[in-house]
């Protein structure tokens, strides 16, 4: 049983003995019976009053952590596809060492590549910037404040992770910097799968900490 059942039937209770209250004297006097009938109406309309406000602020609560659930699992279930973050990241350092190796004849193929992985980047990150407006509204401020993932940061880091890669090509080209430019690439595109496992864990424990919520209202 619920904490919500146990106060209905509180109320519902509180009700009986109220009416049970002003019964009592009837059965002493039979005078009283009209003014009595009167008490009883009195407080059944108040209880089922009571009884209607309750039961509306229990619906408000529950359709409000239904709603929640709801935003919060679209934001987990877009957050699945922001691998390709990393994907993007990875065909950018491959084309900087092609360029680095090859130069930049016979490049086609890998640019191509790196404007796949593009286009599957921007397609998960527009997925979830539309779910993260709408789970945002349901966070509390503490929990947006705590959580590693939100939509901006992405978007941030969608411009900010390949410029750095690509600077690091651009201030060391030679063939000779290979190895310099993966290490710098490589701590970059684990900064971003990093940031996709914290994002995805995240959800995941607020998922279940709002069902866990949930079922025990």
């Amino acid at each position: 049983m619920t904490r919500g059942d146990v106060a209905l039937l509180a109320l519902i209770g509180t009700g009986l003995f109220v009416a049970g209250a002003v019964w009592r004297p009837v059965f002493g006097d039979y005078a009283k019976l009209k003014d009595a009938l009167e008490c009883t109406s009195f407080v059944a309309t108040a209880l089922a009053a009571m009884v209607a406000i309750y039961t509306l602020n229990l619906w408000k609560t529950q359709f409000r952590h239904a709603e929640s659930f709801k935003a919060l699992k679209e934001l987990k279930d877009a957050a699945t596809s922001l691998h390709a973050f990393r994907g993007y990241l990875l065909a950018v350092q491959a084309r900087c060492m092609f360029l680095m190796q090859y130069g930049r004849e016979q490049s086609e193929a890998i640019h191509e590549d790196e404007e796949a992985a593009r286009q599957r980047w921007l397609t998960a990150l527009q997925a979830y910037n539309r779910a993260w407006s709408t789970a945002v509204v349901f966070l509390t401020p503490e929990e947006e404040a705590a959580f590693r993932g939100p939509a901006p940061i992405f978007t941030r880091r969608s411009i900010d992770d390949p410029l750095k890669i690509v600077m690091a090509y651009a201030n060391a080209p030679g063939v000779e910097n290979v190895h310099q430019f993966a290490a710098t690439a490589r701590l970059i595109t684990d900064e971003a799968r990093h940031l996709y496992a914290d994002t995805v864990s995240q959800l995941e424990w607020m998922l279940r900490e709002k069902y866990q919520v949930a079922s025990s209202k």
